[in-house]
């Protein structure tokens, strides 16, 4: 009876930390999610490009083993037309690491 309680608990154990690693929205309003955005801009406009930021639309984040990949679509302007924006972006606090993976326009 002993094993089947220890099996039963590290299987509990085992699918709850599964189920945990999932999308969660994200609040546009939040300035961390703003700050996140920005960065995303900022990081692309390092490869010659002009963008100014203006806000996050939507987005997920999912927490990895790397850190949380946060996946925003973001609208930026050009100085002259505003744009939507898909980008990808791994922040691990714990190590001082935030990278832009993916950043592209949105074909309307």
């Amino acid at each position: 009876m002993r094993i089947q309680s220890l099996i039963l608990i590290v299987l509990i154990v085992i699918f709850s930390s599964a189920a945990s690693n999932h999308a969660a929205f994200l609040n546009p309003n939040d300035p961390l999610v703003n700050e996140i955005g920005n960065f995303a801009v900022n990081e692309y406009n390092k490869q010659g490009n002009k963008l100014k930021f203006e806000k996050v639309l939507n987005g997920v984040s999912e927490i990895t083993s790397q850190g949380t990949n946060y996946r925003i679509t973001l609208s930026a302007t050009d100085g002259s037309t505003s744009k939507k924006y898909a980008a990808i972006i791994l922040d691990n606090p714990t190590q001082h690491v935030r990278k832009l993976t993916n950043f592209a326009p949105i074909k309307a």
